[in-house]
């Protein structure tokens, strides 16, 4: 009984030193991070706007799936190339299972084959310039002038360099690699997902093939100095189709043909008035814009409608709704036209479905890692808003130091990718000390409610 007892004391010593001493065990990772954030650079794996997932990606998941898996923990490559990691509690209390994510594919819209990633140690403070005329200086990047001294990652300019999202996947690895060689550091279970398609707005359309469900998430694919996204715009596509009837015109008075296109026109004037555009919102506001207007399937009777909304309230879209439907209703019975409407989220704002420690968690994590956090409000998507859509929890996403992404002169500061992986490590011990019952409730308010 006694040496159970010694036993359990050592483990407790053991971790409580182990949480003491993360920094340094996390510097010790540094120059491992850098090396394989160049590894993956290496890596072509654009996504496509028309292909369900490119070679260069599935050949890019195989070889990160070969990579994590030689770490021992459950992990698994789907059929649409979804790499999924589980890691179990060590720890004998019920705490809320925590979530990372990350996206491994790059964009389609600049050139992203035969990256050749130039490391500047110590850099001078001079303009960095690149190919093809590229330039990196204070006046375009003012962050640059904070990595004097520093360690700073550009393409030679002929590229991208694709640290949109390889920083945060180098993050997650190293940390799961860091897991897999300290098994001292104490948490609660994990999981972790690295999806395709993020740069194409896909990246959760087959989440569902993956167990990946946490109470409390973070996804690691932020810019930089402490960047945290905490909040982004809840995005709907609404497509209203006017059906008309043909017939020939010039006997419309009496065959019974109707104009779909009178219809259409005066319903996108009642639904896209001109203090709803896009062009008279910024800040906090959303907008509701008729995006185009096309024949549906070809046919002239059929007018279809396809309205954009976006808003950092879903109340506010769904009040737009109603008010549409109510509009297209009227509109139907005057022309005696049918109207049909179709309704598809695009991704949610993660505000609104958040677990309520998540901005403590996040604070005590920056703290001890001695990073301020900035936190901003996406008017946008993120690959955790996408996951909401499928009825996950909503996250924050963490900075790893992308500077200018999809761009001949996007560049990485090491020091915040090494920084954002110091983040992750520190947060692992910050959501062991939630309790079970802290993972029960979401909160809904949009941060400016609270």
């Amino acid at each position: 009984m006694k040496k159970i007892v010694a036993l359990l004391a050592a483990l407790l010593v053991s971790s409580t030193l182990f949480a003491q001493s993360i920094p340094s065990v996390a510097a010790s990772y540094r120059p491992t991070l850098l090396k394989r954030f160049l590894t993956y650079t290496t890596y072509n794996s654009q996504s496509s706007d028309d292909m369900d997932i490119t070679p260069e990606q599935i050949e890019t998941a195989k070889k990160l799936f070969a990579e994590i898996e030689k770490f021992g923990f459950q992990a698994m490559l789907t059929p649409h190339y979804y790499i999924y990691v589980a890691v179990p509690s060590n720890i004998d209390k019920e705490i809320p299972v925590l979530g990372f994510s990350c996206h491994y594919d790059s964009t389609p819209d600049i050139n992203g084959q035969n990256i050749k990633a130039q490391v500047i140690e110590k850099y001078d403070g001079k303009p960095i310039v690149l190919k093809n005329g590229h330039v990196i200086d204070f006046n375009s990047d003012p962050y640059l002038k904070q990595m004097i001294g520093k360690t700073v990652v550009t393409s030679d300019g002929t590229t991208m360099l694709s640290a949109d999202d390889k920083a945060g996947v180098s993050v997650m690895v190293t940390l799961l690699q860091t897991l897999a060689e300290h098994p001292q550091m104490k948490h609660g279970p994990l999981q972790f997902v690295i999806t395709p398609n993020e740069d194409v707005g896909r990246s959760a359309d087959y989440i569902d093939e993956t167990p990946y469900n946490p109470d409390i998430a973070f996804d690691f694919d932020g810019g930089f100095d402490g960047e945290v996204v905490v909040g982004n715009f809840n995005a709907e596509k609404v497509i209203y189709q006017v059906q008309g009837i043909n017939g020939h015109q010039s006997h419309a008075a009496h065959n019974g043909y109707k104009n779909a296109w009178k219809p259409a026109c005066e319903l996108g004037v009642a639904c896209a008035r001109d203090e709803w555009l896009p062009n008279n919102s910024d800040g906090d506001q959303g907008y509701a814009e008729l995006h185009h207007m096309n024949m549906a399937n070809g046919k002239t009777n059929l007018a279809e409608l396809d309205f954009r909304l976006r808003s950092f309230k879903q109340q506010e879209i769904e009040q737009w709704k109603t008010y549409a439907q109510t509009q297209a209703d009227v509109i139907a019975k005057k022309y005696g036209v049918k109207i049909e409407r179709q309704v598809f989220k695009q991704y949610q704002n993660v505000a609104e479905h958040i677990h309520p420690q998540a901005r403590q968690v996040v604070e005590r994590s920056f703290a001890r890692a001695k990073v301020t956090p900035r936190f901003l409000e996406e008017r946008a998507g993120t690959t955790a808003s996408m996951f909401v859509t499928k009825g996950l929890v909503g996250a924050y996403t963490i900075f790893t130091g992308q500077n200018n992404p999809h761009n001949f002169t996007e560049w990485l500061s090491e020091e915040d990718m090494f920084r954002s992986y110091l983040v992750a490590m520190i947060m692992l011990d910050e959501v062991s000390k939630l309790t079970a019952t802290e993972k029960t409730e979401i909160a809904r308010l949009h941060p400016a409610e609270r």
